[in-house]
C-alpha cells in the first residue's frame, strides 16, 4: 500500500472537487485539464512515487600490513588500498557494490585480507602494475563484473576460476603466449564475458609485442578470438562489428596458429641413426628408376668465356 504524504492527499481532493463541479457545470472541465497538465496529480497517482533511490558513494584509501615469512626472519610491509563503496538505499542491510583498487604494491598474489574482507561484495577490482603470477584467491570474488590485470607476470599456466558476471577481462602487457589454450579457459570460465583487452602479449600478434608481425597477422587474430567468443563486443582497443563477426563465423575456425609439439623440435647437434627412414625432398620418378647414369672422378673445369654476354662487347682489337 502506497504511503501517501500530504500532497498526494491534497491532489486527489482537487481532483475530486473539479470533475464534480465539471459534473454540475460543464465548462469547469477546462480547470480539470489544466491541473492535470501543471500539477500532473493523476499521473502522480498512478504511477507512485518518481523520486530515484538515493545512492551514496563514499571512498576511502586503506593502509595494509602484510608480512612475509623468510627462514630466520618475517618481514613485514605496507600497501595502500583504494576501495569505492556505493549503496543504492538507505534502508540497512541493503547490498552494496565495491570497487577495489590495489596498483603499483609489488604484489605476487592477491592479499588474503582483501579476499576475506570485500571478496564477497567486490564488482570492480583492479590489480595492474604488480607482479602478480597466480590468481590463486580470485575465486572468492563471486560477484566480479570488472577485472583489470595489465602490467603483470601472468603466464600460460596460470588457473581462472569460475566467474559468471564477469564483462570485463584486461590482460594488457603479461607473458602469455598460449592463445588457444587462453581463450578455451575463458570460453568455460566467463560466459558473460563482453570486452577483453590481450595487448602487448606474445599471443596477441600486433606490432606492440612484435615488430615482424603486421596487420594481416592482428586480423586472423581477432578472427579466431571472435569465433570462439561470439558474445564479444569490444576486442582489444576495437569494437567488433557485424561484417567482422560474419567473417570470423566463416573463416575463423581456420584462423588458428600451429605449433609443432615439443619432441618434434630437434636441436642442430642432434645426429640421427641410420635406421631412421630418410626424408626424400623430391617424389621419385618411378619411371626412370635404373636408367640414371653416374661417375666418380674430379672434374678441372676452366673458364673460356664463351658463352658469356659480356663478352660480346669485346673486339679483337681489345684483346
Amino acid at each position: 500500500m502506497f504511503s501517501l504524504n500530504l500532497s498526494v492527499i491534497l491532489n486527489i481532493g482537487v481532483i475530486l472537487f473539479t470533475l464534480l463541479e465539471s459534473y454540475i457545470f460543464p465548462i469547469a472541465i477546462v480547470k480539470w485539464i489544466v491541473i492535470v497538465a501543471k500539477c500532473s496529480g493523476i499521473f502522480t497517482l498512478l504511477k507512485g512515487s518518481s523520486k530515484k533511490p538515493l545512492r551514496n558513494r563514499y571512498s576511502y584509501n586503506l593502509l595494509l600490513t602484510t608480512s612475509r615469512r623468510y627462514v630466520n626472519m618475517t618481514k613485514q610491509r605496507e600497501s595502500h588500498v583504494n576501495v569505492i563503496l556505493e549503496d543504492e538505499c538507505h534502508t540497512p542491510g541493503s547490498l552494496q557494490s565495491i570497487q577495489l583498487s590495489y596498483c603499483g604494491q609489488d604484489c605476487r598474489r592477491i592479499p588474503a585480507a582483501l579476499q576475506k574482507l570485500y571478496g564477497t561484495k567486490t564488482k570492480c577490482l583492479d590489480l595492474s602494475y604488480n607482479t602478480i603470477e597466480t590468481l590463486k584467491g580470485l575465486e572468492h570474488f563471486g560477484r566480479l563484473e570488472e577485472l583489470i590485470l595489465d602490467n603483470n607476470k601472468l603466464g600460460d599456466s596460470v588457473t581462472y576460476p569460475y566467474l559468471p558476471h564477469l564483462r570485463t577481462l584486461s590482460l594488457n602487457n603479461n607473458q602469455i603466449s598460449d592463445l588457444e589454450a587462453l581463450i578455451e579457459q575463458i570460453s568455460e570460465r566467463f560466459p558473460s564475458l563482453t570486452y577483453l583487452s590481450l595487448l602487448s602479449n606474445k599471443a596477441c600478434p600486433n606490432q606492440l609485442s612484435d615488430f615482424d608481425k603486421d596487420d594481416s597477422d592482428y586480423q586472423r587474430y581477432r578472427y579466431f578470438v571472435i569465433f570462439k567468443l561470439p558474445h564479444l563486443c569490444f576486442l582489444d582497443s576495437r569494437r567488433v562489428f557485424e561484417t567482422e563477426r560474419r567473417e570470423a563465423a566463416v573463416r575463423g575456425e581456420f584462423m588458428r596458429v600451429r605449433r609443432p609439439a615439443a619432441d618434434a623440435i630437434h636441436s642442430p647437434t642432434q645426429t640421427y641413426s641410420r635406421s631412421q627412414p630418410q626424408a626424400r625432398p623430391l617424389p621419385v620418378d618411378l619411371a626412370a628408376l635404373g636408367k640414371h647414369k653416374g661417375a666418380y672422378g674430379k672434374c678441372h673445369y676452366k673458364y673460356t668465356g664463351k658463352h658469356s654476354e659480356g663478352n660480346r662487347f669485346i673486339v679483337n682489337s681489345d684483346l
